[in-house]
């Protein structure tokens, strides 16, 4: 039978993090927790593309951290009252980032250990020592309403300096590797090894783009796994990018300073090595969203999760390589929410599920759905028993489903009916 993925396009835009006056890039103090051996595997969860990995900090309580090779460190967005964390040397810092609003307050500590082991086992994996952590005085991006899942936070490309890291989207797992005493050879013969641009910690992949005017341009992008994307590109970073005629309007995410607008469309081509995507999905941020940052010849945009999960992944940052299995999802198409209304979760325990956006215009707002409406039935489902990525498929569904769904609004039990719309074909 074949697998066909519909997953929404949660996009973390943190990998553009702007945190004035702290060092980002502090040496990386990973190491095998047993000395004695080159491999530790582990188990991961995924959600909307995103891959999950059990860690803790200080000996903390286990937390859920978000593998984000766009930002530098490790960021705590939001922690429950069974989360128990403990700091050293915290001081209070304004960040910036992202969005349409202005600065938060975080703390920033240093000098913490960062455990990343076995639940079952703590006496294997690694463990950083001395590491930096940062900690949002709110939870501004709430990743456990977004996913669904309990998720306090990010962990950042350090963690990609000391180890060659595999990845395993269809087993779901991660892999860290001593390259001293890695067999490049052996294990990369399936492999195809794309070249990286390694700049402050971070990874950029060069990707060939044939736009629908058919001029072709090569856009250099942040590998960035804490976005569940395909690509993003921002259209004033080269005059040569076009936004496609055919686009529609999306809430692409949620930066530090608020939310991040802007449309998607589709692209002829997008070439990655001897990897070939024919019409991939792109977002275009809106310029006021990304106009803090600096996109140009030098930094386009992303590329994100929904390329990387067609692939076994080895990242090898030491290298400046990035190696590339195909799996089952590679040929798997290029989906968007053709609803127009996006869901989240309003406790990670509790199956309550309610709209937070519709686009106007979108097939959801003509028919008079709002945000704050409370989903009891979709397409005769009792809602307590689907999870987010259920809904997000019937959400991300064929162009022309019927979608029929159940509402409670302050009290009022209301009834809609409407067809997904692909505004893209």
């Amino acid at each position: 039978m074949k697998l066909k993925v519909r997953i929404r396009l949660f996009i973390l835009f943190l990998g553009l993090l702007i945190l004035p006056g702290v060092n980002l890039f502090s040496q990386t103090r990973y190491n095998f927790k047993d000395q004695d051996i080159d491999r530790f595997r582990l188990p991961i969860s995924m959600s909307q593309n995103l891959f999950i990995i059990p860690a803790r900090i200080n000996n903390s309580s286990d937390l859920k951290l978000v593998l984000d090779s766009g930002i530098g460190n490790t960021i705590i967005t939001g922690l429950t009252s069974e989360d128990t964390v403990w700091m050293t040397e915290a001081t209070k810092i304004k960040i910036g980032g992202l969005g349409d609003g202005t600065t938060i307050e975080a703390w920033y500590s240093k000098g913490n250990t960062i455990d990343i082991e076995l639940p079952e086992d703590l006496s294997k994996g690694i463990t950083g020592k001395g590491m930096d952590v940062y900690i949002l005085t709110t939870d501004q991006f709430e990743l456990s309403r977004q996913l669904g899942i309990k998720v306090n936070g990010l962990i950042g490309s350090e963690l990609f300096e000391n180890y060659l890291i595999g990845i395993d989207p269809i087993d779901k797992q991660i892999s860290f590797y001593s390259r001293d005493k890695f067999n490049f050879k052996r294990y990369t013969r399936s492999y195809t090894k794309i070249p990286l641009v390694i700049a402050n910690g971070k990874a950029y992949i060069d990707v060939k783009i044939l736009q629908e005017n058919d001029v072709e341009l090569t856009v250099r992008l942040l590998v960035d796994t804490g976005a569940s994307l395909s690509f993003w590109i921002a259209s004033f970073s080269d005059p040569a990018i076009i936004i496609p005629q055919k686009t529609v309007r999306a809430l692409l995410g949620q930066g530090l300073s608020g939310t991040i607008s802007g449309v998607n469309g589709k692209v002829k081509q997008a070439e990655i090595g001897r990897f070939k995507f024919k019409a991939p999905l792109v977002s275009y941020p809106d310029s006021a969203c990304v106009a803090g940052l600096t996109l140009n010849k030098t930094r386009h945009g992303s590329l994100g999760n929904d390329i990387l999960r067609r692939f076994n992944v080895l990242f090898d940052f030491q290298g400046s390589a990035l190696y590339l299995k195909p799996n089952k999802w590679y040929k798997s198409g290029f989906s968007y929410n053709l609803s127009g209304m996006d869901v989240e979760k309003l406790n990670p325990m509790i199956p309550i599920y309610t709209i937070f956006s519709v686009i106007p215009g979108s097939p959801a707002d003509k028919v008079g759905l709002k945000p704050g409406d409370v989903l009891e039935y979709l397409n005769y489902q009792p809602a307590f028993n689907l999870n987010l990525d259920d809904i997000n498929s019937i959400l991300y569904g064929e162009n022309g489903n019927f979608v029929l769904i159940r509402v409670d609004r302050n009290g009022e039990k209301l009834k809609f009916k409407f067809q997904l719309e692909d505004k893209l074909r």
